[in-house]
């Protein structure tokens, strides 16, 4: 499915409304079980008789973080960093759960998220565990914490349930209504689309809050401001058009064009009179032809100095600004299909050596 704008205005709507309904559950949950209040009010910790040593624990940690936060920016006071604090938590669990319904959708984990406690992934590990794990609700909440854990070993930044930016989740009735949220029918076939987790960035950071912010101030306070301000999802196409002109343009300049990356990379730009010049050889001067059109202009013939061909394995790609990997995963397409042909074609004997 394409991107178009009615597809990422749902999405916008679908993420705010995620983005409310659990900054208000955890808003909630901190007040009446862990003694903070939204107001930078916060209870002593040894007032806190009700929780259980589990529970106290987060609580502790809670407030860790809170006076983290409030530590390392000048400008924040505790109601802020608690705040920034929620928002945090909250970001987490859509995060986590996109993930996982983006992993649902591309068949890398059994089905755990799209239909809640009817998933097929919970319904069997409910048969094996049985009620000596307690309510339903609490089976379902220790099975992803189970799900966590296995996503972890790969991808242990988003899904390390000892994280700070993960100390809470949503209650039974809050996560039934997050579900109903994510999994609107609507929305179904976004999933498989490798773009979804990158505009689920770009939206959680409203456009309201970036005018706020500017207009409190010229210049980022603290790393969210920044990170708010200038965080901007890349589109597909420029995605497509920055790594063909770069990353494809070293290995077609490398085979003189003799690559399959010549109809792969659709925004590979090239003209028509492209001469590729051998090893130790130099363009000769040409004369400067004024008045022509700009059609006669393309024809005019190009020299494109040798560039000798690299070991794949020697061919770097930065993005200095990483975010969702959108262009990693786009990158990580060309890398593969010059791998294979710098293989089949004997252009890197070294390589055919080690694989």
């Amino acid at each position: 499915m394409a991107f178009d704008k009615d597809t990422r205005n749902e999405l916008a709507s679908l993420v705010t409304h995620c983005r409310r309904h659990l900054t208000d559950e955890f808003t909630k949950q901190c007040q009446s079980s862990y003694g903070i209040r939204a107001d930078g009010s916060i209870v002593p910790i040894d007032e806190l008789t009700h929780l259980s040593d589990h529970d106290l624990g987060t609580a502790r940690q809670l407030r860790e973080r809170i006076t983290y936060l409030e530590a390392n920016d000048a400008h924040a006071t505790t109601e802020m960093a608690i705040d920034r604090m929620l928002r945090e938590q909250a970001f987490t669990v859509m995060n986590r759960m996109a993930a996982m319904r983006m992993a649902e959708a591309r068949g890398l984990i059994i089905e755990s998220v799209s239909e809640g406690m009817e998933s097929q992934g919970f319904e069997m590990y409910d048969m094996l565990g049985g009620a000596a794990m307690g309510e339903r609700f609490d089976r379902y909440h220790s099975y992803l914490y189970s799900m966590f854990d296995e996503l972890a070993i790969d991808l242990g930044v988003l899904f390390d349930r000892f994280s700070p930016h993960g100390l809470l989740f949503p209650r039974e009735t809050a996560l039934k209504e997050f579900f109903d949220l994510l999994n609107r029918k609507s929305m179904e076939d976004i999933w498989a689309e490798d773009e979804t987790i990158g505009w689920i960035y770009q939206y959680w950071n409203s456009k309201e809050e970036r005018i706020a912010m500017r207009d409190a101030s010229p210049a980022p306070r603290n790393s969210r401001e920044l990170a708010v301000r200038n965080q901007f999802f890349t589109p597909r196409y420029v995605v497509e058009f920055l790594t063909d002109n770069t990353l494809g343009r070293i290995w077609y300049e490398m085979t003189k064009g003799q690559t399959h990356l010549a109809e792969q990379c659709r925004y590979l730009v090239r003209r028509p009179t492209e001469i590729f010049l051998g090893e130790g050889e130099d363009a000769p001067e040409q004369e400067e032809q004024e008045g022509l059109s700009q059609e006669e202009l393309l024809k005019q013939p190009v020299h494109i100095p040798h560039r000798p061909v690299k070991d794949p394995r020697e061919i770097r790609l930065l993005d200095p600004a990483c975010g969702s990997m959108h262009f990693g995963l786009y990158a990580f397409d060309l890398f593969e299909a010059i791998y294979e042909e710098a293989w089949d074609k004997g252009l890197c004997p070294a390589l055919q050596e080690a694989y």
